[in-house]
């Protein structure tokens, strides 16, 4: 890893910490500590995916990007000390060769390097992975045939995924797959060099859509999404609860499961085991950026979002009028519930475990107690905040928010900063320990901010709730039996596809069993 790249790595890793409430990551162990590896990522979003996969990874990763980006000569120079390799999206067009990018990658493949590839070969939207194109398969193979298929390439597959790609402070998980064996197509590959292409491109496809949550159609998506706010919590505890019921009954074993799509044996681990030890860098991040509070698993959200996406294809095309009736019957009961400026979860709560008097007195002292803080943190951080905000906003792609945003914020937040600090040392007349302490607390500040401002804005959303279920009892009853109603039908078809899931099952395994007994 050279100097620079390592310098760069630590550099991101810092900015990424800040942006994102989390990163994590999972099958890491999976990675080849050595020898050659090529990293093929899903790619929602543009260069920060880049910037995420390199600070997961202790390995140096040689990119192959876009050779536009190398016009610019301060760029090219930082991308060329990083070993990135130019590649033309389309050669013929741009009137350029890629036959040198594709030597670049076998030798950093043939010294045991590794290579880093977007093989959708454009930005993704979230939730969705695009038809993978081939040049991944054919820059593995290409090494292995230059190097007499004794290369022993890996491909490792990588799920970035994206809470809101374009949120500030959310979360990310990055899934690491079992590498990919390229030796395995090798024979295939010195028959018909193009069928190996087209097999090893459908398994990185295939691999990739497991990684990352594969959610088709932008329909689909949103319904998901719909049905995740009203009733994914519920859905989680209960599938969680069935997997267990399967395993205590020993209907089936743990590759059955898999293979049946019910669950996943890693992640229902981790779920079970969730609490664990925390350790002192992340304490200290959460401290620093008052992100402490409990937060939302992304990993079990993730797959809650999968099974209900994979229940609404199965009724697209067993019973495609349920799905049209479910589709607005949610969209009418969410309407209901932002006419009325609330959020439909409250309605789920005794209207006394809402705001009593003994937490709205509570709630009243934190806002006092603490108003100094964040008040503080607002004067301090609103210039430089607004002016990346604004820079994310206007950027001229939707995929680039992110990086615009991270990018700009590490300029702007540190040069308010220092004039913030040269003007108290000039006030001061040089003395160095009040800057330094005053410097400090600047970022802090900042993020307690938005930790009190959400704290009021929940308050306020209690306070209105409750002042509803007093005043309006009857439009709260109505959409409280509404919800009912649509809970009550989310049951239903989750029954339903479970048991069609479990015939599915049985049925191939009753064809692997007489498969068997065949041979």
């Amino acid at each position: 890893m050279s100097l620079l790249y390592r310098s760069l790595r630590q550099l991101l890793r810092l900015a990424v910490d800040l942006y994102f409430v989390e990163i994590d990551s999972t099958g890491r162990e999976k990675v080849p500590r050595k020898g050659p590896v090529i990293f093929a990522a899903n790619h929602p979003n543009s260069i920060m995916d880049t910037v995420i996969l390199g600070t997961q990874v202790d390995r140096q990763i040689h990119y192959m990007a876009r050779s536009g980006l190398f016009k610019n000569p301060v760029v090219a120079t930082i991308f060329d000390r990083c070993g990135v390799i130019p590649i033309h999206k389309n050669p013929k067009q741009d009137g350029g060769s890629n036959d040198a990018a594709f030597a670049s990658a076998y030798e950093v493949l043939a010294q045991g390097g590794c290579i880093g590839i977007f093989p959708e070969g454009q930005n993704s939207l979230e939730r969705e992975v695009l038809r993978v194109k081939t040049g991944t398969a054919r820059i593995a193979l290409g090494a292995e045939r230059a190097n007499d298929y004794d290369l022993d390439v890996k491909i490792v597959p990588v799920g970035l995924n994206f809470e809101d790609r374009d949120r500030f402070m959310s979360q990310v998980l990055v899934r690491f797959g079992e590498p990919i064996d390229v030796g395995e197509f090798a024979a295939t590959h010195q028959i018909d060099p193009k069928q190996a292409v087209v097999e090893l491109t459908d398994r990185i496809s295939d691999e990739l859509r497991q990684m990352a949550t594969h959610i088709e159609g932008d329909r689909v998506r949103r319904l998901v999404e719909q049905i995740w706010s009203i009733y994914g919590r519920e859905l989680l505890e209960n599938m969680l609860e069935h997997r267990a019921e399967l395993e205590r009954e020993q209907r089936w074993d743990f590759d059955d499961l898999r293979d049946g799509d019910i669950a996943d044996d890693a992640l229902v681990d981790d779920l079970a085991n969730d609490g664990g030890g925390r350790g002192l860098r992340t304490w200290l991040w959460d401290a620093v950026r008052s992100t402490d509070a409990p937060r939302e698993d992304l990993e079990a959200k993730l797959w809650v979002q999968k099974r209900i996406a994979d229940a609404l294809t199965y009724f697209e095309e067993h019973d495609p009028d349920v799905v049209r009736q479910l589709r607005y019957r949610v969209w009418r009961y969410l309407d209901h519930v932002r006419q009325v400026r609330l959020k439909h979860d409250f309605y789920e709560r005794p209207p006394e475990t809402l705001s009593s008097r003994k937490e709205g007195a509570k709630f009243t002292a934190y806002a006092i107690a603490f108003a100094l803080p964040a008040i503080w943190g607002f004067v301090h951080n609103f210039v430089p905040y607004q002016l990346t905000k604004l820079a994310a906003v206007r950027a001229p792609d939707e995929a680039i928010r992110a990086i615009t945003a991270l990018l700009t914020g590490a300029l702007l937040f540190p040069l308010f900063y220092a004039l913030y600090a040269g003007a108290l040392w000039w006030s001061t007349d040089g003395l160095i320990w009040p800057v330094v302490l005053y410097v400090l607390t600047l970022a802090p500040a900042g993020f307690f901010f938005l930790r009190y401002r959400q704290r009021l804005s929940l308050y306020r959303g209690r306070i209105l709730t409750r002042t509803m279920f007093r005043t309006e009892q009857n439009l709260v009853d109505t959409l409280v039996d509404e919800r009912r109603q649509l809970v009550d039908e989310f049951d239903k078809l989750r029954d339903r596809f479970r048991e069609a899931q479990g015939l599915q099952l049985d049925q191939r395994l009753q064809l692997d069993q007489r498969l068997q007994l065949e041979e």
